[in-house]
């Protein structure tokens, strides 16, 4: 079974080991709304850090919201090189809240566009996932959003959405 870090006997266990064993973790504190905008950029909160030539296990929550005709398109955008997917359970875009299974699980490539549905402005739609993703490089692994449909009424990624990356390897 794979470990990381692999720690040996007469390791020195300083911060940066200890710290290399802590998920990153990213979470709203506040709320982002985004109106009249189809081009999808990164949430300023839920944005990271990783490591090159690494692997991680990715989980994530999501509470979003807005007019039903602009939905929301989700981006999960990762360093160059990287490799590894996603499933995330959530509302398809344009399923309504009558339909008797409004759910999907679905595999995803990083960086696909993903469309959401938004059902409603007063009551948030949560999404959730869970993914490997494997680096070559440095960089920033970030969610990019926007509307799907440009609308005046706002897109919102609401706050106590959150992301968290274990490092396996």
């Amino acid at each position: 079974m794979s470990q990381f870090p692999q720690i040996f006997a007469g390791d020195l266990l300083d911060a940066d080991l200890l710290m290399s064993m802590l998920p990153l973790t990213a979470r709203k504190s506040v709320s982002t709304s985004r109106a009249s905008n189809i081009t999808v950029a990164a949430d300023p909160e839920l944005v990271l850090q990783v490591a090159a030539n690494a692997e991680y296990a990715l989980e994530f929550y999501f509470r979003i919201s807005g007019d039903p005709a602009a939905d929301m398109d989700i981006k999960l955008t990762v360093p160059s090189g990287a490799t590894g997917s996603y499933t995330v359970t959530g509302r398809l875009a344009g399923a309504s809240t009558a339909d008797s299974d409004p759910r999907t699980s679905t595999r995803i490539a990083f960086g696909v566009e993903t469309q959401f549905s938004t059902p409603s402005t007063a009551a948030a739609q949560s999404n959730h996932g869970a993914g490997r993703l494997i680096t070559t490089n440095s960089g920033t692994f970030s969610i990019d959003w926007a509307q799907t449909v440009t609308n005046a009424t706002a897109t919102v990624m609401e706050a106590d959405s959150w992301m968290k990356l274990t490092r396996l390897a």
